[in-house]
């Protein structure tokens, strides 16, 4: 009875053991897809050569040469000059934006050489946990602080203030308005660093959305989010590494 009860235990302890080391590689494997997940969501490169509106307005061109009556080929792509210039300025305007989304990099940590990055236009922020600097970059500008010299950070999000118009005079009149308050909350939003230094007590990093436009929901949702997880990024860095001393 002992030896069966002996034999029980040790069953139990060895399926315990072996229980908990599938669960640490199932942790461990969950940790290693999140930072990847952080650090390789890459947007695929936008080209202007991949708009559908660019090739279906090639294709009409194609087809009205090759399979129209030669006297009416003339008259078939002058009917087709407006709306192929149509389907091509917003096909361009389309591939702007979606150039503008993937054109963000951030570098979080890669391969855990300690190493936290966000670039966008001419903006740049770097933590370096291995020598506690963070290096801050806007335009031609370029500091680097020790950890102890950054007094805080912050993130703003400016939206709002556009106007709608029924007529056709109010709506050109609010595009240009819309347009020019766009560009104010862009300029206006961003992750904020205040530091220790008179020349420069505060720097602008700039963030754009990644996912939809930065005046509509979904790319505001989106940006906010990347402010969200920078702030979480400088709490766990620069707090940590403060704490430990």
């Amino acid at each position: 009875m002992i030896c069966l009860s002996f034999e029980l235990v040790q069953k139990c302890v060895v399926k315990g053991v072996t229980n908990q080391l599938v669960m640490n590689h199932i942790t461990s494997k969950v940790y290693k897809m999140d930072t990847a997940a952080l650090n390789g969501h890459k947007l695929r490169k936008p080209s202007f050569f991949r708009s559908i509106r660019l090739w279906i307005v090639v294709l009409v061109i194609v087809w009205i040469l090759t399979d129209s009556n030669p006297k009416d080929t003339a008259g078939f792509l002058f009917m087709w000059t407006l709306p192929a210039f149509f389907l091509l300025l917003t096909a361009y305007v389309s591939y702007t934006h979606k150039r503008a989304n993937a054109s963000t990099v951030d570098l979080l940590n890669v391969n855990d050489n300690g190493l936290w990055s966000h670039e966008f236009q001419n903006t740049k922020m770097t933590i370096d946990t291995n020598r506690e600097l963070l290096t801050l970059e806007a335009g031609k500008r370029k500091k680097a602080y020790k950890f102890s010299d950054v007094k805080g950070w912050r993130y703003h999000l400016a939206n709002g203030g556009e106007i709608v118009a029924l007529d056709i005079t109010g709506m050109l009149g609010a595009k240009g308005h819309n347009n020019l308050t766009r560009l104010k909350n862009f300029e206006n939003s961003g992750f904020f660093i205040q530091v220790r230094d008179i020349e420069c007590p505060e720097w602008q990093i700039k963030f754009h959305p990644r996912k939809g436009r930065f005046h509509h929901e979904r790319g505001i949702r989106d940006t906010e989010m990347q402010l969200k997880q920078w702030c979480e990024i400088f709490d766990q860095t620069l707090n940590k590494t403060t704490a430990t001393r």
